[in-house]
């Protein structure tokens, strides 16, 4: 048997010059270039090796199907897999009872074993519902990996987190009433409504805060997979939304308390309308598109993004397909039409108060705000020079560059060494099959056929471009996490597409069965999914980056005097750094009263609220006022109060109580 020595020196290159150059950009930062170049001849290799393929891709060979038998084994294995995580990050902290954990290990356990019995005879009666029973087991496993005891991972309550609260708290006490109006920084009040609804129903507290979110990232995860499988089939759909479901930069927002999730959310539902209407002809599908994308703008801001991306895929698709704009003119009129209904009190809101509705965008925007402008005086640089900088920083956020603010924070970039080669070697194929006719990968019956396959490509290079360019390269502090959630989708997806032509190519170089290149994905998407989670809930937990210092001791002060009941007046030592209005504070302390102390103490205080049992809380940098106090009010309680959990580890503040 003749060895193909081409193409095992293509994939051997390909993914060896990868590596490298994720080495060079996670070890060594300085020499970017060299990273960008091994990268470079690596897209080269990749693209040259699934370009030599003489065998068809996995899912156009003839007869291959996803079998039940194969699925019946599949799933409980998967789920089984699955809870053991949840058992084994369960096990993190101490507490009074391991039962639950227990019956999760052996449920996981059972799950996993019954995957390598024999068939089961109830699979012959279920063949129409097992990828939906499927699909169900994998959004319910996004929802328990964002749901885990969300009131306290991450532990910080962001002070964006509760400004949201109190402003939602405001809805359920009448001082918010307008729904179309708009709130704190200007985001639309419809989003705090529908928090505030969930603060009702489940708890004015931080659970009630951040449990509504943990559902629409869920909801994100399956419409993922529906838009996948609309487009191309069911292995790669599963792929992509496996991956999403453990990533640990869509985990982490799904755990906040705050509107930036729902941006991928909007997106994902209205481009699954589109194809759907496209693809079977459904006008009503249209016309749900369209007021997907007229919802989003009562999000975060990252929402108005939806329209940009609509539109450049609509534009695309009628410049590549000649016959679109006839076929489909009426669609996009009906789609026109349920979007201006939608977005219309919101529109007319922005032709009223234009300053107001645009803020945010004036504030971030590095042509609106000014900053390239000031940028460019300040530094003597070129207007192309930082614009340069600018989108290197935000392209290069998924392998090289680190979030810049206390939104995420974290210690690597937004995906893991591994992920991030199969995601530079993903989206080079994808962008390189964005003007094919053809497309054996995926085609057929079960997507939009060959003849859209680039299509089917531009929605994710399209959908990347725009959350990257305008989330990240056109504003100030590239990159900002919060502003690229959006962007998770068509990440993961680069990565599924990349591990799906790996296993394809290896397959044809080994002479695999279609199971076994299945299995060698499906494994490679497991371990990157371990990798994923066990970062989130491990090391990036442990490192308490998330809000930052101030957001810390906020939390934790308004947990301190919570724990203490009605009837306290705080008095908050803590100028310049911080004061009562961050907003942690008095969302989870909300019966305390709250009073700065701005001025440092010469002497014992005075103009002291004698009404109630009085706190003085000190910052460390303010603990040499406390003798003033106590010469005030002798006889009082004083606590050292550390970070929660750590009774050694920082001091964040000096509690003295006088009843």
């Amino acid at each position: 048997m003749r060895i193909p020595w081409t193409r095992w020196s293509l994939l051997v290159g390909s993914l060896g010059l990868a590596t490298l150059g994720q080495f060079y950009f996670a070890h060594k930062p300085d020499y970017v270039w060299d990273g960008l170049v091994f990268y470079a001849v690596a897209i080269v290799l990749f693209l040259a090796l699934c370009r030599v393929r003489d065998t068809p891709p996995v899912s156009a060979r003839p007869g291959f199907q996803l079998r039940p038998e194969v699925l019946a084994r599949a799933v409980p294995i998967l789920l089984g897999l699955l809870l053991a995580c949840v058992a084994v990050l369960e096990l993190g902290e101490a507490r009074a009872s391991y039962w639950p954990i227990f019956w999760t290990w052996v449920t996981a356990i059972g799950l996993y074993l019954l995957g390598f019995a024999g068939r089961p005879a109830w699979v012959r009666h279920v063949r129409p519902t097992w990828e939906w029973g499927l699909v169900a087991l994998l959004v319910l496993g996004a929802w328990l990996l964002r749901v885990w005891h969300v009131a306290s991972v991450p532990w910080t309550l962001g002070g964006d987190e509760g400004s949201q609260g109190l402003w939602a708290r405001g809805v359920l006490q009448g001082q918010v009433v307008n729904m179309f109006g708009l709130g704190w920084l200007s985001v639309p009040n419809m989003s705090f409504f529908w928090q505030a609804a969930w603060l009702r129903l489940f708890g004015d507290d931080v659970l009630g805060l951040r449990l509504p979110w943990t559902i629409i990232g869920a909801l994100t995860v399956l419409g993922t997979y529906l838009l996948v499988r609309r487009l191309f089939d069911r292995w790669l759909a599963l792929l992509t939304a496996f991956l999403l479901a453990t990533y640990h930069f869509h985990i982490h927002f799904s755990r906040l308390g705050s509107n930036q999730i729902a941006d991928p959310f909007f997106v994902v539902w209205a481009l699954y309308f589109l194809v759907l209407g496209w693809q079977g002809r459904r006008r009503w599908a249209w016309a749900a598109s369209g007021a997907v994308a007229g919802l989003a703008f009562y999000g975060y801001a990252g929402g108005r993004q939806v329209p940009v991306i609509l539109a450049l895929l609509l534009a695309w698709a009628i410049v590549t397909q000649p016959r679109f704009w006839r076929e489909h003119r009426g669609d996009m009129l009906a789609m026109l039409g349920s979007f201006l209904i939608v977005f219309g009190p919101m529109g007319l809101l922005a032709i009223r108060d234009p300053d107001n509705f645009n803020a945010r965008i004036n504030q971030t925007g590095i042509f609106q705000s000014g900053w390239l402008a000031q940028e460019m005086q300040r530094t003597g640089r070129t207007r192309l020079s930082l614009l340069g900088e600018q989108v290197m920083r935000a392209f290069l956020a998924f392998n090289l560059y680190l979030d810049r603010i206390a939104w995420y924070n974290a210690s690597i970039p937004l995906l893991d060494f591994v992920s991030s080669i199969f995601f530079v070697l993903g989206a080079a194929f994808s962008v390189s099959r964005v003007r094919a006719k053809t497309d054996r990968a995926g085609a057929g019956k079960e997507g939009l056929g060959a003849a859209n396959a680039g299509w089917r490509y531009a929605v994710f290079v399209i959908w990347f471009l725009v959350v990257v360019g305008i989330g990240g390269a056109l504003t100030e502090n590239p990159p900002s996490s919060e502003r690229l959630i959006s962007s998770a989708v068509p990440a993961v997806f680069f990565v599924a597409v990349a591990l799906r032509a790996l296993a394809g190519a290896l397959g044809d170089l080994l002479a695999w069965r279609d199971l076994h290149r299945r299995v060698l994905a499906g494994g490679l998407a497991i371990l990157l999914a371990y990798i994923s989670v066990s970062y989130y809930f491990g090391p990036y937990q442990a490192s308490w980056v998330y809000g930052n210092e101030n957001g810390e001791v906020a939390t934790r002060v308004g947990y301190y005097l919570r724990e203490l009941g009605p009837g306290w007046h705080e008095y908050f030592f803590g100028a310049p750094r911080m004061y009562t209005d961050f907003a942690s504070t008095p969302f989870i302390a909300k019966d305390v009263t709250l009073s700065d102390v701005i001025d440092p103490l010469q002497g014992p205080p005075k103009d002291i609220d004698g009404q109630h049992k009085l706190i003085f809380v000190f910052l460390p940098e303010r603990s040499g006022e406390l003798k003033w106090v106590q010469q005030a009010y002798p006889g009082g309680t004083l606590d050292q109060v550390h970070r929660f959990g750590q009774p050694d580890g920082p001091l964040l503040f000096i509690a003295y109580k006088v009843t």
